[in-house]
């Protein structure tokens, strides 16, 4: 297994070409196979989602099943800097960065409390937090996509990141970089929709550790008793 410690590590000898399961040395085919095969995978997690705790853990689970069938490091987090127009968080940070964000999530109660509009906001936030994490070698945008759309559904929103332009997101999430999320805001907003309350208790029973899942499911429950 290749021990990979900096930027290069990642690549063929003198290519930009990443190193891959399949051995695939031409960056077009790359690129096919690896839409391809991320596209079947994410499908299957849209049948059987990976059940977890909305945390740094189940953020790894997710990259490491989208990009299994490609790279022997999906799921873990790079050993090496990265930026693209931006600089993302130094590779040495991650994991107290990593900290910081899903602990703040879980004091806020995966945004269970909070209103639509504030729940929209709330994902925005956390979705540019992720992305200047920037934590994995390669797909951190369709990781964090999918780890988003998935919250926002425990949330009683359907949100369908899929039909924004990709060099659209990429100027917002530049934007956010920056401390700018009014794009993302607005993305987010036109592309959501609320859902019953029976279909978040589907999801929140399907997306999420049991033990959370009662937790939550128990809130909207006494919070629903209250009006």
């Amino acid at each position: 297994m290749k021990n990979f410690e900096n930027y290069k590590d990642y690549f063929y000898d003198n290519t930009e070409i990443l190193r891959n399961k399949l051995d695939i040395r031409d960056q077009e085919e790359l690129n096919n196979k690896e839409r391809s095969l991320v596209s079947l995978r994410i499908s299957e997690l849209n049948q059987n989602p990976i059940p977890g705790n909305f945390d740094f853990e189940h953020l790894k689970a997710i990259n490491s099943y989208l990009f299994q069938d490609l790279y022997e490091w999906a799921g873990q987090c790079r050993k090496c800097e990265m930026e693209k127009a931006v600089i993302f968080c130094l590779y040495s940070n991650i994991e107290f960065f990593a900290n910081s964000i899903f602990t703040k999530l879980q004091e806020d109660n995966y945004f269970i409390n909070n209103s639509y509009e504030e729940k929209i906001a709330k994902l925005v936030d956390l979705f540019a937090d992720i992305n200047a994490l920037h934590p994995f070698r390669e797909g951190n945008g369709r990781t964090q996509r999918e780890f988003i759309e998935e919250l926002a559904k425990v949330n009683g929103i359907n949100l369908d990141l899929t039909k924004i332009g990709q060099q659209t997101m990429i100027h917002a999430s530049h934007q956010s970089i920056n401390g700018n999320n009014s794009q993302l805001l607005d993305l987010f907003t036109e592309f959501s929709k609320p859902m019953s309350s029976q279909m978040q208790i589907y999801y929140i029973s399907t997306l999420c550790n049991p033990k959370l899942a009662k937790k939550l499911i128990n809130g909207i429950m006494n919070k629903g008793k209250t009006r």
